[in-house]
């Protein structure tokens, strides 16, 4: 299944490193996962092309079977990422 890592961001390295562990424990349950803030690391500033990277992930996430949320309070990215799937039909499942 493709599935959608959404989870908080904001430029910070230790919500990175979560995205990076969210999306090998997806691996392991056999998914494909995409972390826009994982795959777009290193090409995108979040200072500078947040709406580029969220845009980019929307198209993705237009794709995925399924949204897999990782926080309890998830953030305004989070939110749009979460209504944008629930809009499209696409199953948001809250992974915590």
């Amino acid at each position: 299944m493709l599935v959608f890592v959404c989870s908080p961001y904001g430029g910070k390295r230790e919500n990175f490193k979560r995205a990076q562990e969210y999306c090998a424990m997806e691996m392991a349950l056999g998914n494909t996962p995409f972390a826009p803030h994982v795959h777009y690391h290193g090409i995108l500033s979040e200072d500078v092309d947040r709406e580029i990277g969220i845009q980019h992930g929307l198209e993705i996430l237009s794709r995925c079977d399924e949204l897999h949320v990782f926080a309890q309070d998830p953030t305004p990215g989070m939110k749009r990422e979460i209504a944008f799937a629930e809009s499209a039909g696409i199953p948001v499942r809250w992974m915590v």
